[in-house]
Order: C-alpha cells, then structure tokens, then sequence
C-alpha cells in the first residue's frame, strides 16, 4: 500500500478524498474534512459509513441523498426528504421502497 507524505496529502481537495478514503481508510486522521462537498461525501459514505460523525449532512442535496440512501438507507433518520425532487424519488424507491413513508 502506498505511503503518502504531509505534502502531497495538503495538495488533496474535496474530489480526491473520497477516492483515497473509500481504498485507505485509514488515512482519516489526515484528512480536512471541511474540503469534502455533498456529492463527495455521499460517495464516500456509500462505501464508507463509519465517518458518517465527521458528515456535515446539511452539504447534502437531494441528489446526495437519493444515491447515500439507495446504498445506505440506515441514514434516513438524518435525511432532509424536502431536498429530494421527483426524479431523485425514483432512483432511490428502486432500491428501497420502505422510504416511500418519508415521502410527502
């Protein structure tokens, strides 16, 4: 497994983090979590959920939230359903239509 140096882990933006954490985990401690948009923690929580504490959910979009919750749906309870529009609905009821009771 490759080694990363302090250098080259500062150089990373929110669109490099998930790619490394979702492969090395352990890397986490090094990792500015304040970088990471919606979208990439929505991809990284999909193969990751155990940094879900470090999540600022509110980034999420409804798009977010659609594709976190067809791989993850432990996370409706921290869901705001209002952002998700029709066609985000439809993805995610596929998948999982038990969350078909949030919709409103």
């Amino acid at each position: 497994m490759r080694t990363y140096t302090d250098e080259e882990l500062n150089k990373l933006n929110g669109y490099d983090w998930p790619y490394l954490l979702r492969e090395q985990p352990q890397l986490a401690d090094r990792c500015d979590f304040s970088k990471l948009s919606g979208n990439d923690w929505s991809w990284l929580l999909c193969k990751q959920p155990q940094f879900a504490d470090k999540c600022d959910f509110s980034k999420l979009n409804g798009y977010d939230w659609a594709c976190l919750l067809h791989e993850q749906p432990q996370f409706a309870d921290r869901c705001d359903f209002s952002k998700l529009d029709g066609y985000d609905w439809s993805y995610l009821l596929c998948e999982q239509p038990q969350l078909k009771r949030f919709k409103k």
